[in-house]
Protein backbone atom coordinates (compact mmCIF):
# COMPACT_ATOMS: atom_id res chain seq x y z
CA UNK A 1 0.00 0.00 0.00
CA UNK A 2 0.62 3.68 -0.66
CA UNK A 3 0.12 7.05 0.89
CA UNK A 4 -2.03 7.61 -1.96
CA UNK A 5 -4.26 5.09 -1.59
CA UNK A 6 -4.57 5.47 2.13
CA UNK A 7 -5.51 9.18 1.67
CA UNK A 8 -8.08 8.29 -0.77
CA UNK A 9 -9.01 5.40 1.60
CA UNK A 10 -9.14 8.18 4.18
CA UNK A 11 -11.50 10.85 1.93
CA UNK A 12 -14.01 8.08 0.97
CA UNK A 13 -14.12 7.36 4.32
CA UNK A 14 -14.93 10.93 5.35
CA UNK A 15 -17.52 11.63 2.92
CA UNK A 16 -19.00 7.99 2.06
CA UNK A 17 -19.11 9.16 -1.84
CA UNK A 18 -16.80 8.20 -3.87
CA UNK A 19 -17.46 11.42 -6.39
CA UNK A 20 -16.90 13.63 -3.61
CA UNK A 21 -13.94 12.03 -2.21
CA UNK A 22 -12.35 12.12 -6.05
CA UNK A 23 -13.24 15.84 -6.53
CA UNK A 24 -11.20 16.24 -3.43
CA UNK A 25 -8.49 15.00 -4.46
CA UNK A 26 -7.88 15.96 -7.69
CA UNK A 27 -8.59 12.45 -9.61
CA UNK A 28 -11.43 10.80 -11.14
CA UNK A 29 -14.17 8.64 -9.92
CA UNK A 30 -12.81 5.48 -11.00
CA UNK A 31 -9.33 6.10 -10.78
CA UNK A 32 -10.04 6.41 -6.53
CA UNK A 33 -12.55 3.54 -6.97
CA UNK A 34 -9.47 1.81 -8.46
CA UNK A 35 -6.94 2.24 -5.51
CA UNK A 36 -9.92 1.51 -2.88
CA UNK A 37 -10.18 -2.11 -4.73
CA UNK A 38 -6.28 -2.41 -5.18
CA UNK A 39 -6.14 -1.24 -1.11
CA UNK A 40 -8.81 -4.09 -0.53
CA UNK A 41 -6.78 -6.59 -2.25
CA UNK A 42 -3.45 -5.99 -0.28
CA UNK A 43 -5.60 -6.06 2.65
CA UNK A 44 -7.64 -9.37 2.20
CA UNK A 45 -10.81 -7.20 3.34
CA UNK A 46 -13.12 -5.23 1.75
CA UNK A 47 -13.36 -1.42 3.52
CA UNK A 48 -16.93 -0.32 1.95
CA UNK A 49 -20.18 -1.47 1.30
CA UNK A 50 -20.98 -0.08 -1.73
CA UNK A 51 -24.49 -0.07 -4.20
CA UNK A 52 -26.22 2.70 -6.20
CA UNK A 53 -27.71 4.59 -3.29
CA UNK A 54 -24.83 4.18 -0.01
CA UNK A 55 -21.48 4.13 0.52
CA UNK A 56 -20.76 2.27 4.29
CA UNK A 57 -17.85 1.21 6.17
CA UNK A 58 -17.85 -2.26 6.69
CA UNK A 59 -15.82 -3.93 10.03
CA UNK A 60 -12.77 -3.83 8.80
CA UNK A 61 -13.03 -0.34 6.88
CA UNK A 62 -13.83 0.64 10.74
CA UNK A 63 -11.14 -0.92 12.55
CA UNK A 64 -8.23 0.24 9.47
CA UNK A 65 -9.15 4.09 9.86
CA UNK A 66 -7.52 5.22 12.59
CA UNK A 67 -4.59 3.30 11.67
CA UNK A 68 -4.40 4.82 8.28
CA UNK A 69 -4.81 8.13 9.83
CA UNK A 70 -2.27 7.63 11.65
CA UNK A 71 0.56 6.28 9.41
CA UNK A 72 -0.38 9.50 7.07
CA UNK A 73 -0.17 11.75 9.98
CA UNK A 74 3.17 10.01 10.99
CA UNK A 75 4.31 10.00 7.11
CA UNK A 76 3.71 13.96 6.86
CA UNK A 77 5.12 14.72 10.20
CA UNK A 78 8.70 12.98 9.04
CA UNK A 79 8.32 14.44 5.69
CA UNK A 80 8.24 17.87 7.36
CA UNK A 81 11.01 17.12 9.83
CA UNK A 82 13.36 16.15 6.74
CA UNK A 83 12.53 19.11 4.66
CA UNK A 84 13.46 21.78 8.17
CA UNK A 85 16.69 20.24 8.56
CA UNK A 86 17.45 20.55 5.48
CA UNK A 87 16.14 23.87 5.61
CA UNK A 88 18.53 24.48 8.61
CA UNK A 89 16.44 23.91 11.84
CA UNK A 90 18.39 23.32 15.06
CA UNK A 91 16.47 20.91 16.89
CA UNK A 92 13.13 20.13 17.28
CA UNK A 93 10.61 19.99 20.68
CA UNK A 94 7.26 18.83 20.99
CA UNK A 95 4.30 19.73 23.15
CA UNK A 96 1.21 18.61 24.12
CA UNK A 97 -1.15 21.00 26.45
CA UNK A 98 -4.45 21.51 28.12
CA UNK A 99 -6.28 24.36 26.16
CA UNK A 100 -6.89 25.78 29.58
CA UNK A 101 -2.95 25.80 30.12
CA UNK A 102 -2.77 28.12 27.41
CA UNK A 103 -1.01 30.98 29.19
CA UNK A 104 1.52 29.80 30.76
CA UNK A 105 2.83 28.06 27.09
CA UNK A 106 2.46 31.29 25.80
CA UNK A 107 4.59 32.70 27.68
CA UNK A 108 7.29 29.79 27.94
CA UNK A 109 7.28 29.55 23.86
CA UNK A 110 7.48 33.22 23.59
CA UNK A 111 10.57 33.12 25.90
CA UNK A 112 11.80 29.86 24.04
CA UNK A 113 11.41 31.29 20.69
CA UNK A 114 13.85 34.39 21.35
CA UNK A 115 16.17 32.16 22.25
CA UNK A 116 16.16 29.72 19.90
CA UNK A 117 14.88 30.98 16.90
CA UNK A 118 15.61 28.25 14.79
CA UNK A 119 14.45 25.23 17.21
CA UNK A 120 11.38 23.89 15.73
CA UNK A 121 8.08 23.25 18.74
CA UNK A 122 5.15 21.20 17.20
CA UNK A 123 2.16 22.00 19.90
CA UNK A 124 -0.70 19.69 19.75
CA UNK A 125 -3.84 20.75 21.83
CA UNK A 126 -5.78 18.17 23.46
CA UNK A 127 -8.96 17.00 25.99
CA UNK A 128 -8.38 16.05 29.60
CA UNK A 129 -8.83 12.35 28.30
CA UNK A 130 -6.70 12.51 25.43
CA UNK A 131 -3.89 14.45 27.86
CA UNK A 132 -3.78 11.44 30.24
CA UNK A 133 -4.06 9.42 26.83
CA UNK A 134 -1.13 11.15 25.39
CA UNK A 135 1.25 11.06 28.84
CA UNK A 136 0.52 7.65 29.46
CA UNK A 137 1.91 6.76 25.74
CA UNK A 138 5.04 9.31 26.00
CA UNK A 139 4.27 11.15 22.88
CA UNK A 140 5.91 14.10 23.89
CA UNK A 141 8.57 16.13 25.54
CA UNK A 142 6.23 18.08 27.69
CA UNK A 143 2.98 18.24 29.01
CA UNK A 144 1.57 21.28 29.87
CA UNK A 145 -1.69 19.89 31.86
CA UNK A 146 -3.61 19.73 35.15
CA UNK A 147 -1.14 17.97 38.12
CA UNK A 148 -3.91 15.33 38.84
CA UNK A 149 -3.22 14.21 34.90
CA UNK A 150 0.52 13.03 35.65
CA UNK A 151 0.82 9.56 36.08
CA UNK A 152 1.68 7.95 39.08
CA UNK A 153 5.05 6.91 39.96
CA UNK A 154 8.43 8.16 39.01
CA UNK A 155 8.56 8.16 35.34
CA UNK A 156 7.52 11.82 35.13
CA UNK A 157 8.72 15.00 36.54
CA UNK A 158 7.18 18.33 36.76
CA UNK A 159 7.08 22.08 37.65
CA UNK A 160 3.78 23.76 39.41
CA UNK A 161 2.73 26.31 36.86
CA UNK A 162 0.19 28.30 38.20
CA UNK A 163 -3.01 27.59 40.26
CA UNK A 164 -6.37 28.45 39.12
CA UNK A 165 -10.00 28.20 40.07
CA UNK A 166 -13.30 27.36 38.74
CA UNK A 167 -15.79 30.03 38.17
CA UNK A 168 -19.64 30.35 37.46
CA UNK A 169 -19.91 31.02 33.95
CA UNK A 170 -23.34 33.02 32.85
CA UNK A 171 -23.99 34.89 29.09
CA UNK A 172 -23.68 38.55 29.76
CA UNK A 173 -26.29 40.46 31.51
CA UNK A 174 -27.38 37.67 33.51
CA UNK A 175 -29.35 38.76 36.86
CA UNK A 176 -26.87 36.55 38.73
CA UNK A 177 -23.47 38.37 38.09
CA UNK A 178 -24.74 41.68 39.81
CA UNK A 179 -25.94 40.42 43.26
CA UNK A 180 -24.71 37.76 46.06
CA UNK A 181 -23.64 34.44 44.90
CA UNK A 182 -26.68 32.26 45.02
CA UNK A 183 -27.06 28.93 44.20
CA UNK A 184 -30.54 28.39 44.98
CA UNK A 185 -31.17 31.24 42.66
CA UNK A 186 -30.00 28.83 39.81
CA UNK A 187 -32.25 25.82 40.02
CA UNK A 188 -34.18 26.24 36.98
CA UNK A 189 -31.54 27.28 35.02
CA UNK A 190 -30.42 25.32 32.00
CA UNK A 191 -26.66 23.79 32.55
CA UNK A 192 -23.99 22.83 30.15
CA UNK A 193 -21.58 20.47 31.13
CA UNK A 194 -18.36 19.00 29.88
CA UNK A 195 -18.93 15.50 28.74
CA UNK A 196 -17.42 13.25 31.21
CA UNK A 197 -15.99 10.98 28.54
CA UNK A 198 -14.15 14.04 27.12
CA UNK A 199 -13.13 15.54 30.37
CA UNK A 200 -13.27 13.40 33.18
CA UNK A 201 -11.14 15.18 35.66
CA UNK A 202 -13.20 18.46 35.20
CA UNK A 203 -16.28 16.69 34.93
CA UNK A 204 -15.75 15.37 38.35
CA UNK A 205 -14.53 18.47 39.86
CA UNK A 206 -17.74 20.23 38.53
CA UNK A 207 -19.80 17.51 40.48
CA UNK A 208 -17.83 18.20 44.07
CA UNK A 209 -18.64 21.89 43.47
CA UNK A 210 -22.00 21.35 42.85
CA UNK A 211 -22.30 18.94 45.84
CA UNK A 212 -20.62 21.68 48.13
CA UNK A 213 -23.18 24.16 47.16
CA UNK A 214 -26.03 21.83 47.67
CA UNK A 215 -26.62 22.37 43.90
CA UNK A 216 -28.13 20.20 41.34
CA UNK A 217 -27.92 21.05 37.64
CA UNK A 218 -30.62 20.52 35.29
CA UNK A 219 -28.08 19.47 32.08
CA UNK A 220 -29.88 20.39 29.24
CA UNK A 221 -25.94 19.82 27.10
CA UNK A 222 -23.27 18.33 26.68
CA UNK A 223 -19.91 19.41 25.06
CA UNK A 224 -16.53 17.29 24.27
CA UNK A 225 -14.06 20.36 25.05
CA UNK A 226 -14.96 23.56 27.69
CA UNK A 227 -14.36 26.23 24.49
CA UNK A 228 -17.77 24.49 23.36
CA UNK A 229 -19.26 25.07 26.17
CA UNK A 230 -17.98 28.32 27.04
CA UNK A 231 -19.19 29.56 23.33
CA UNK A 232 -22.69 28.28 23.94
CA UNK A 233 -22.88 30.06 27.66
CA UNK A 234 -22.34 32.99 25.57
CA UNK A 235 -24.74 32.59 23.02
CA UNK A 236 -26.85 31.94 25.70
CA UNK A 237 -27.93 28.43 25.75
CA UNK A 238 -26.96 28.38 29.62
CA UNK A 239 -24.57 28.45 32.31
CA UNK A 240 -21.95 26.19 33.47
CA UNK A 241 -19.01 26.53 35.78
CA UNK A 242 -15.35 26.07 33.89
CA UNK A 243 -11.85 26.93 34.79
CA UNK A 244 -11.33 30.47 35.00
CA UNK A 245 -8.24 30.36 32.73
CA UNK A 246 -10.51 29.33 29.91
CA UNK A 247 -12.44 32.47 29.80
CA UNK A 248 -9.36 34.23 29.94
CA UNK A 249 -8.84 32.86 26.45
CA UNK A 250 -11.59 31.93 25.06
CA UNK A 251 -15.04 34.04 23.84
CA UNK A 252 -15.39 36.09 27.10
CA UNK A 253 -17.07 38.83 25.57
CA UNK A 254 -20.29 37.75 25.99
CA UNK A 255 -19.35 35.74 29.50
CA UNK A 256 -19.74 36.63 33.13
CA UNK A 257 -17.10 34.59 35.20
CA UNK A 258 -17.66 34.73 38.89
CA UNK A 259 -14.41 32.93 41.02
CA UNK A 260 -15.78 30.17 43.74
CA UNK A 261 -14.02 30.78 46.62
CA UNK A 262 -14.25 26.95 47.65
CA UNK A 263 -11.32 24.82 48.13
CA UNK A 264 -12.80 22.02 46.08
CA UNK A 265 -12.47 24.60 42.81
CA UNK A 266 -8.80 25.15 43.18
CA UNK A 267 -6.75 23.90 40.06
CA UNK A 268 -2.95 23.17 39.93
CA UNK A 269 -1.39 23.13 36.59
CA UNK A 270 2.10 21.64 35.78
CA UNK A 271 4.56 21.58 32.96
CA UNK A 272 5.51 17.81 32.95
CA UNK A 273 8.41 15.75 31.13
CA UNK A 274 9.54 12.21 30.92
CA UNK A 275 12.34 11.66 33.36
CA UNK A 276 14.14 9.22 30.73
CA UNK A 277 13.98 11.84 27.52
CA UNK A 278 16.70 11.45 25.33
CA UNK A 279 15.89 14.69 23.43
CA UNK A 280 19.02 16.85 24.20
CA UNK A 281 16.63 19.96 22.90
CA UNK A 282 14.25 19.75 25.38
CA UNK A 283 16.69 20.36 28.10
CA UNK A 284 17.06 23.81 26.62
CA UNK A 285 13.81 24.36 26.78
CA UNK A 286 13.31 23.16 30.47
CA UNK A 287 15.64 25.76 30.76
CA UNK A 288 13.66 28.44 29.45
CA UNK A 289 10.47 26.92 31.62
CA UNK A 290 12.17 27.35 34.85
CA UNK A 291 13.43 30.82 33.93
CA UNK A 292 9.96 31.59 33.01
CA UNK A 293 8.20 29.89 36.17
CA UNK A 294 10.57 31.23 38.57
CA UNK A 295 12.00 27.90 39.62
CA UNK A 296 16.13 27.70 39.19
CA UNK A 297 17.21 24.10 39.36
CA UNK A 298 18.01 22.77 42.78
Amino acid sequence: MDLNQLNYFISVAQTLNFTEAAKRNGITQPSISHHINELEKQLGARLFLRDRRSVTLTDAGREFLPYAMEIVETAQDAICRVKQTEDGSKGHVAIAAVTTASETLSRCLSAFARRYPDILVDIHFTTGRGQSITMNENKHDFYFAMKDMVPTGKSFDYLISNVDQLCLTLPKGHPMARGPLDFSRLKDERFISISEAEGPALYSQIQKVCQAMEYEPRITNRYDTAETVLLAVGAGLGISILPQAITKVFFSDNVEAIPLDLECAGRTYVVAWHRQSVNPTAHLFLDVVREVLGQPEE
